[in-house]
């Protein structure tokens, strides 16, 4: 599957959520409850971490 394929799977998520999905991985959320929070498969958040797709969307800042 190509890269701009995965992409269009999460076309209901905005540039801000990917953003807040990346910070969370770094914090070191759990995929299963990432993927929950955004209805989108643990595939996708693995693709996010190693930037396969998004790769230009910075993470958050989600420090309190």
């Amino acid at each position: 599957m190509a890269t701009n394929e995965v992409g269009n799977r999460m076309k209901h998520l905005s540039k801000a959520e990917i953003a807040i999905i990346k910070a969370r991985i770094l914090r070191g959320d759990r995929y299963v409850d990432i993927a929950s929070d955004y209805r989108i498969n643990q595939g996708r958040i693995a693709d996010l971490k190693f930037g396969r797709i998004f790769a230009d969307v910075e993470p958050a800042d989600i420090s309190d």
